[in-house]
């Protein structure tokens, strides 16, 4: 991904650069013409966004509306959303307490900016999603990030946590449902999380865009802990509960305070996403919510499915994901170097699947297998990796 390329090696090294060129050579092969090719290195569904949604965008671009909007969203829509976080999430909020914004890699930059000085230090953790180093350091902070090991489920460990801690930190920001890992931070976890942040007065940029794609662990908005709402940015998505990753369009949930300074941010720097994107959005939360368990419950059986295609491969270690759409594998046992791996199974399989180093160091030995795909392509993967692993495991 050549957008990514310089915070990428900024932040941890060409290892990281090198894992996402393997997703852009299989891109590059497919444009070319190379169709065998199974492309799982990539967040995006295989579908396309359901027709009511679609119908509703079509309808509004012929009824001319094609001007501009609010900076931080249409009024019905801020409402619409505010209903569909109360039932989903379980907060009773307000349109006061929403921002529209073009994605939710946008919620989280302007959520940096908005809370963030030069000089103050973020939190975060490794693996993280990779745009974030880009997002929080624009504003001139500086950003640590704490290990959350394998070995522990992908759970922040507190002690790590408080060695991380400095007198200019100002903010953590957080990712649960994970991307990559597909972990769910469990209630108890959370609730460490904002006895910290309320003990240092730090905001939380909590990063929630798998939230309706939860399996057997329920997800917990951190805003729902007592003494958190007022500190914490909750950042959401239409790009996968609705199947909309390219219509880019997200929100940020926060005190009324907060999505005033948003606003400042976003009228300096997007006069409003197009009206006829936000009248589709609300179709997706009205008329089309049932997406959102539709959507969910495909991939909790590709989920199981390519669990259980790949169970038996040798030397291979899974870690059944709580939520999301990818699935991580352990190579370690193999002995391979994880970007090595990803190259020659796309040379000799056609299998294209990102290194784990993409997302930091923490996923050296590992791969982010995207499940965003058929079952009869999830299938003939497993095949193929297999068959890789008998070769040369």
């Amino acid at each position: 991904m050549p957008s990514h390329s310089i915070y990428i090696a900024a932040m941890q090294g060409v290892e990281a650069e090198d894992a996402w060129a393997v997703h852009s050579e299989a891109r590059k092969r497919w444009r070319a013409g190379e169709k065998d090719l199974i492309v799982l290195s990539v967040g995006d569904h295989d579908f396309t966004t359901d027709e009511r949604i679609v119908d509703s965008a079509v309808s509004s671009l012929r009824a001319g509306h094609h001007h501009y909007t609010p900076s931080i969203g249409l009024v019905p829509l801020r409402e619409k959303i505010a209903a569909f976080h109360s039932k989903r999430v379980g907060e009773p909020v307000g349109p006061e307490n929403v921002a529209v914004v073009p994605g939710a890699q946008c919620g989280v930059f302007t959520a940096g900016l908005a809370v963030l000085d030069p000089g103050d230090h973020v939190i975060a953790f490794d693996p993280m999603y990779v745009t974030y180093y880009g997002a929080l350091i624009a504003r001139g902070a500086t950003l640590s990030q704490v290990p959350l090991h394998p070995e522990n489920d992908f759970l922040p460990d507190m002690e790590e946590v408080r060695a991380a801690l400095r007198p200019e930190t100002r903010a953590m920001v957080i990712n649960s449902p994970n991307n990559p890992t597909g972990a769910v931070w469990p209630k108890e976890t959370m609730e460490v999380i904002a006895d910290f942040c309320r003990e240092h007065d730090l905001w939380l940029i909590s990063d929630e865009v798998y939230c309706t794609m939860t399996y057997e662990q329920p997800h917990h908005c951190p805003r729902l802990i007592e003494g958190m709402k007022d500190r914490t940015m909750s950042v959401y998505s239409f790009s996968k509960s609705h199947a909309m990753t390219g219509w880019r369009l997200g929100w940020v949930v926060a005190d009324p305070k907060s999505i005033e300074a948003i606003e400042m941010v976003m009228g300096s720097m997007l006069f409003g996403s197009p009206p006829f994107v936000q009248e589709a959005a609300m179709t997706a939360l009205d008329a089309a919510e049932d997406t959102v368990d539709s959507i969910r419950e495909l991939y909790r059986h590709r989920r199981d499915r390519v669990c259980e295609g790949l169970a038996a491969v040798p030397k291979i270690k899974l870690r059944k994901p709580d939520a999301g759409m990818f699935l991580m594998l352990d190579i370690r046992e193999t002995g391979w170097n994880a970007i090595d791996f990803a190259w020659k199974l796309l040379e000799e399989q056609k299998v294209s699947l990102l290194p784990g180093e993409g997302f930091g160091k923490m996923l050296e030995g590992h791969l982010r297998l995207s499940y965003g795909a058929s079952d009869e392509t999830l299938d003939e993967a497993a095949r193929r990796l297999s068959a890789f692993i008998q070769k040369h495991g």
